[in-house]
């Protein structure tokens, strides 16, 4: 079993590093977009060939390596039509290639993964009560018996878990039983009447699909569909009671999560083949919970259904923006860290995103 401490340690060490650099280190001298081939899978290509304004693009990758306040930016990516047509990293070029933490991001793939169970009838439906699949700790926690699978998607279940003061007991191992942590805490809602961002609700989702199919999330989401679209170069953790960690612990690349986007953004389908169920694509992208004045929460998936976007979103600045309308994706991550004082603003990146949305015709 892989343990988390290894997966901590690593994060702690970057961490100390980064503290000892001053800001204007953080960022190696612009050398251009041009994307590198490395056989990874994508089909490359350039703005022009995809009817983006090449000046217009050149001039903001320009604009962020400059923005002092976007300092902690790892990378920047576009695609248009399938094909990468743009990257530069800004720190050091081996974060190509080298795998860091997309901390929340993991959730849009735990989302996906559980509308293909749901598919493969492992799951009969999001409508479950989730005591079918967790019948003993529903036993000793009955008031939980009336959260459902897609309350849990919806973060409704009216769990009392804060990520603010809970988190650590699954990044540092503070519990033996991650399913009885979750359920044993109060509720705070009644369930299913309040959006409520936690990491406990996807710890349960990974709970249910261990359960349903007899495999870990991490285990069934590679045969599932990590492989199908060549997703490879990554670790997901395991928390060290043998279930994978629902809510984060995938490390990976950027070019690798732009896979997971592009995926959904071609409606399920990968290489011709459709690998999440297209209706569960659909509903799991339907804005049903305005969480703010800008984003709307479906199934682990975030909206801004005012600009027509989706996204996935980790702690930090790790962003994949899906522009189903000019079939244009566009891949943000930024340092690794677990402080809230270095977060790059969601607006700040819509700010990009609206600048390469319209350089693309």
């Amino acid at each position: 079993m892989k343990k988390l401490t290894i997966y901590l340690s690593a994060i702690i060490l970057l961490l100390l590093t980064s503290s000892c650099l001053k800001e204007g280190e953080l960022k190696q001298p612009y050398k251009g977009y041009q994307p590198a081939d490395i056989d990874d899978g994508w089909v490359l290509s350039d703005p022009q060939s995809e009817n983006i304004d090449p000046i217009a693009l050149d001039q903001i990758y320009k604009d962020v390596y400059a923005d002092d306040e976007m300092w902690m930016t790892r990378s920047l990516l576009v695609f248009r039509n399938g094909k990468l047509v743009a990257e530069s990293y800004l720190k050091t070029d081996e974060d190509r290639t080298r795998r860091d933490a997309i901390w929340s991001c993991t959730k849009q793939i735990n989302g996906i993964i559980t509308g293909i169970a749901i598919d493969q009838g492992y799951v009969n439906s999001v409508t479950d009560s989730i005591g079918i699949y967790l019948p003993d700790n529903i036993s000793r926690h009955p008031d939980k018996a009336g959260i459902t699978l897609e309350m849990l998607l919806m973060m409704k279940s009216g769990s009392s878990f804060d990520n603010g003061t809970q988190s650590d007991i699954f990044r540092e191992h503070k519990t033996d039983n991650s399913i009885e942590y979750v359920l044993g805490l109060p509720l705070a809602h009644e369930p299913g009447t309040t959006y409520w961002y936690n990491d406990g609700d996807p710890q349960l989702v990974s709970g249910i699909i261990q359960v349903a199919t007899g495999k870990t999330l991490a285990e069934y989401g590679k045969e599932v569909f990590l492989d199908k679209i060549g997703f490879t170069n990554y670790e997901w953790y395991d928390y060290s009671d043998g279930l994978t960690l629902g809510a984060f612990g995938i490390l990976t690349t950027p070019r690798e999560m732009a896979k997971v986007a592009q995926c959904v953004l071609d409606g399920g389908k990968w290489n011709n083949e459709q690998v999440i169920p297209e209706a569960w694509v659909t509903t799991m992208l339907t804005s049903m919970t305005q969480t703010d004045y800008l984003s709307w929460f479906g199934y682990f998936w975030w909206s801004i259904p005012d600009k027509s976007y989706h996204y996935m979103a980790g702690h930090g600045g790790q962003f994949a923006f899906l522009l189903h309308e000019k079939d244009l994706l566009v891949v943000v991550t930024s340092l690794v860290q677990v402080d809230d004082d270095v977060n790059i603003p969601l607006e700040r990146i819509v700010e990009i995103v609206d600048r390469i949305a319209a350089a693309a015709e």
